[in-house]
């Protein structure tokens, strides 16, 4: 059964379960509210979650025919390490964990054995990671549950890597509220980007340390690599890169088989 929407809040209960029944793909968007710099809004990683796993849904299913439904995206994560930054709000790791396991688990009892999990913050992959194995090792019924591995993942790594050969490096470490976030609000929702705030951070460090760290340890204002190299047309870039990433990555999913 093909959707009439891939969004999973748009339908009555009734046919969520005919859509189940039909084997389709659960994309679970996993994303977090926290400071990303004083140039961008705390909930460019909810964003980034949500964009991420209906652009991609979109792809797998108009491209490559997969029945697909998006989740409604979790707006809080883990993010302690930006509690000094005002507008942070995060989960403890033991209550995200069972949060993460208690929604997957709701999907699974509705009869979903496929589900694609996106997460917006590399912070919650520890959470996201054990989450799943808890829902795995306890399912009644054989479920396969995979999480995107973001910058990591082989197909968007090799496609980013081409299509920024020639973009300059921005000089420093670019882990969080740096060039590519801000490119990538800047192409979505530019009127929220505070452009005369995008500055290059004074960092504390050369690289990302060995031991875990606090944000404002490494950076006063929050941010960090060049944001204010930040670019438009990088950001449709990305965006579009990612859509076919995440979209294969869904097509992957749903062509691995389920024991009986």
């Amino acid at each position: 059964m093909k959707p009439k929407s891939i969004h999973w809040g748009e339908h009555p209960w009734d046919e969520i379960k005919q859509i189940a029944e039909s084997g389709a793909v659960v994309v679970a968007p996993f994303g977090s509210t926290e400071q990303h710099g004083p140039m961008l809004p705390v909930d460019t990683d909810i964003r980034i979650a949500e964009k991420s796993a209906v652009d991609g849904a979109t792809v797998a299913a108009e491209k490559h025919g997969v029945p697909v439904l998006v989740a409604p995206t979790m707006p809080f994560g883990l993010a302690p390490h930006h509690m000094k930054f005002a507008g942070t709000i995060t989960l403890q790791p033991e209550t995200y964990v069972t949060l993460v396991a208690e929604v997957l688990s709701c999907i699974v009892q509705h009869g979903f054995r496929r589900i694609a999990v996106i997460s917006g913050h590399g912070g919650n992959m520890p959470g996201l990671q054990l989450g799943i194995k808890k829902v795995v090792c306890q399912s009644a019924n054989p479920v396969r549950i995979a999480l995107y591995q973001g910058w990591q993942d082989a197909e968007f790594a090799r496609r980013r890597r081409e299509a920024f050969k020639d973009v300059p490096s921005e000089g420093q470490i670019g882990i969080h509220a740096a060039r590519s976030e801000t490119s990538g609000t800047l192409a979505d929702r530019p009127h929220l980007v505070r452009k005369e705030k995008a500055v290059k951070p004074t960092l504390k460090v050369e690289k990302v340390p060995e031991w875990s760290w606090l944000t404002d340890e490494l950076s006063e204002t929050g941010a960090f690599g060049d944001p204010s190299m930040a670019d438009a047309d990088l950001g449709r870039t990305q965006w579009e890169i990612k859509a076919e990433a995440v979209g294969l990555f869904i097509k992957r999913l749903w062509e691995t088989d389920l024991p009986d």
